[in-house]
């Protein structure tokens, strides 16, 4: 009994495992980080075949449901880990009002932001500016949370690979 007890605790481990790796390896190829796919593609390997080498020689559906909940929690905490990791760049597209629009492109400078400004029509032919900020995702929440002190605003945010020249960072301010 304690036998198998430890078998469906390995079994639901290695999946737990395995399939963290095999979704992070997801996300840095999605990335262009080719580097550290190799290393988690052979981790992964080995640990799935050790994986079903105790599944086929087990017996029970309490295996396979191990196996199973072993993916769930691994897709779980995959997302949780890529979450923390916010690899990859992202693209701001603010979209305000001529006025307001400038004073937000000042104070997000202010703040060490790189922002590009661009004048812009609405509805109606209303001139508005575009705000462009490009930042690691990691900065995202602390941009975010900027921008809504500012009021209403309208935004697009789109996920990039690469930036040619001085672009993606934020200036650190005295």
């Amino acid at each position: 009994m304690i036998n198998t007890i430890i078998a469906l605790l390995i079994i639901f481990t290695l999946n737990v495992f395995s399939t963290c790796l095999g979704n992070l390896k997801t996300v840095f190829l999605a990335q262009k980080a080719i580097k550290p796919v190799y290393l988690i593609t052979f981790v992964d390997a080995m640990v799935l075949v050790y994986a079903f080498k105790l599944i086929s020689t087990s017996s029970g559906y309490g295996f396979i449901l191990a196996f199973a909940l072993g993916k769930i929690l691994g897709v779980y905490l995959a997302n949780r880990i890529e979450q923390v990791l916010a690899l990859g760049l992202l693209e701001i597209e603010v979209y305000k009002p001529t006025e307001s629009g400038r004073i937000l492109a000042d104070t997000l400078r202010a703040r060490g932001y790189y922002v590009t400004t661009t004048l812009g029509y609405g509805i109606e032919g209303k001139e508005r500016w575009i705000l462009t900020i490009i930042l690691p995702r990691k900065e995202f929440p602390g941009l975010h949370a900027l921008i809504e002190q500012d009021g209403k605003v309208n935004m697009s945010v789109k996920p990039i690979t690469k930036t040619y020249g001085k672009v993606g960072g934020i200036n650190a301010v005295a």
